[in-house]
């Protein structure tokens, strides 16, 4: 969203604020996504290639069979969200900085809303709730696949496990490669960024008895975003890592990571790897001490210190400290 936001209209096709005012709401994974217009109103619909043509080697006067690529197309949802503020209209009229007043109130819904969008990039099931978009967990839902045209060849089972996983304290780590020809958001075609507001107005509302009313100041905000992952090779992840195995286990992390960069894709691409807030701070520790292999490392990224694999940055992300269910092995 960081691009953008730099890119964005001055002559009022976009709502510069709440873009804003989004982005300084949350994480560094909504400032790392490239975000494009969709093709559609309602879903992104984009070919995809699964196989390439074949060229033949010939000699003279030898003719030449011809060939294509095969392609299939994949519509990519966009799901709305919303959220409405309202405040006491008296604390606002009251207050020195009434318009200060409001403004906290929606930094605190943008930051909901980026929560709510941040989950589902990862965990966005339309199956599992229809008004949502797919997000990446969906794609790489079984490890161990061994054909690189499959996404299960891009999910790593992690060596931070048992035998076999538990049911409890799963956590995953996703590398994602952010671009055009990777994964992007997108919103509807002809919105402004999927990211709009409404005016604030004055409202009676009743209160929870059904008998009382109250004056306040409303404003609504709408979301309207999508993912769309044009070539699965471009990201991955990395599932089953047991928390609560960490400390046991020093290298395995990292060797996880070193595969997983390994197969993916990342011509064209911005990788960036996302992790649970725990993992992130025990890569952090081990890296200061020089525990771990020289391939995590700590830049400075615009005054912000900021940990590398192998050049590649890495994210805390709260959303992933999340208990998830075993991923099997593919078939």
């Amino acid at each position: 969203m960081r691009d953008l936001y730099k890119g964005l209209k001055e002559d009022g096709s976009f709502d510069r604020e709440i873009v804003e005012l989004v982005m300084e709401a949350n994480s560094d994974l909504l400032a790392d996504a490239v975000v494009k217009e969709a093709n559609g109103t309602e879903n992104d619909r984009t070919t995809i290639r699964t196989g390439l043509p074949d060229a033949t080697w010939t000699a003279y006067y030898e003719g030449t069979q011809p060939s294509k690529g095969a392609k299939k197309q994949v519509s990519n949802s966009i799901g709305t969200l919303k959220s409405l503020i309202q405040v006491d209209k008296d604390l606002i009229d009251d207050s020195p900085n009434g318009s200060e007043e409001m403004l906290d109130e929606a930094f605190s819904h943008a930051e909901a809303m980026g929560n709510e969008v941040c989950d589902a990039i990862f965990y966005g099931n339309i199956k599992a709730n229809a008004k949502k978009f797919n997000g990446l967990a969906p794609i790489y839902n079984a490890f161990g696949g061994t054909d690189n045209k499959l996404a299960s060849y891009y999910c790593i089972q992690s060596s931070v496990r048992s035998t076999s996983a538990s049911n409890t304290n799963l956590r995953s780590i996703f590398l994602v490669g952010w671009g055009r020809t990777g994964a992007y958001l997108h919103y509807p075609r002809g919105s402004k960024s999927g990211l709009e507001r409404g005016p604030v107005k004055d409202n009676t509302i009743t209160m929870a008895d059904d008998i009382s009313r109250l004056e306040v100041k409303e404003q609504f905000f709408k979301w309207r975003v999508g993912l769309t992952v044009k070539d699965f090779r471009t990201c991955g992840r990395i599932c089953n890592i047991e928390s609560n195995n960490l400390t046991s286990l020093d290298k395995d992390i990292g060797e996880d990571m070193l595969r997983l960069k390994t197969r993916v894709r990342k011509k064209g691409v911005k990788p960036v790897f996302y992790m649970p807030e725990s993992v992130y701070e025990w890569l952090a520790v081990k890296t200061r001490r020089q525990v771990l292999v020289t391939s995590f490392s700590f830049k400075d990224i615009a005054g912000e210190e900021v940990m590398h694999f192998d050049g590649i940055p890495i994210r805390k992300l709260d959303c992933l400290e999340t208990n998830e269910t075993v991923v099997g092995e593919a078939s």
